[in-house]
């Protein structure tokens, strides 16, 4: 697992758990969110949050990263966004190791040989 991936779920177990106990504190990882995603990512997560495109209003073009951040607005869409994001990694991952397993199985597979005919000799008729 990547520092970026460890560092992303520390910090939304953190933002999480004081979600549950009522707790709304800024760290300073969520003012830092902005440096672990694209730009293509921020504005993945903001057509997910507005229901497939982003309102006309917010010109994606001129606004700077900090500023996509804000319009998400809350980490509950971030985290929504890279959970699935890391359980189709996830999914690929393990489908890939399946499949690498199967391959080196089959080559460790005795191949079928062929049945040797045996001849029957059987006594001549007539004696």
């Amino acid at each position: 697992m990547d520092d970026n991936k460890k560092q992303l779920m520390k910090h939304f177990a953190t933002a999480l758990r004081n979600r549950a106990l009522e707790k709304e504190t800024e760290s300073p990882m969520g003012r830092n969110l902005v440096f672990h995603f694209s730009r293509k990512e921020l504005i993945e997560i903001l057509k997910k949050k507005f229901g497939g495109t982003v309102p006309k209003e917010h010109n994606l073009a001129e606004m700077e990263n900090r500023e996509l951040l804000e319009l998400i607005g809350n980490e509950l869409f971030i985290i929504s966004y890279v959970t699935e994001k890391w359980s189709k990694e996830e999914k690929q991952d393990r489908l890939v190791a399946e499949k690498s397993v199967s391959e080196v199985a089959g080559e460790q597979r005795p191949k079928p040989v062929g049945k040797k005919e045996r001849k029957v000799t059987r006594p001549p008729k007539g004696n």
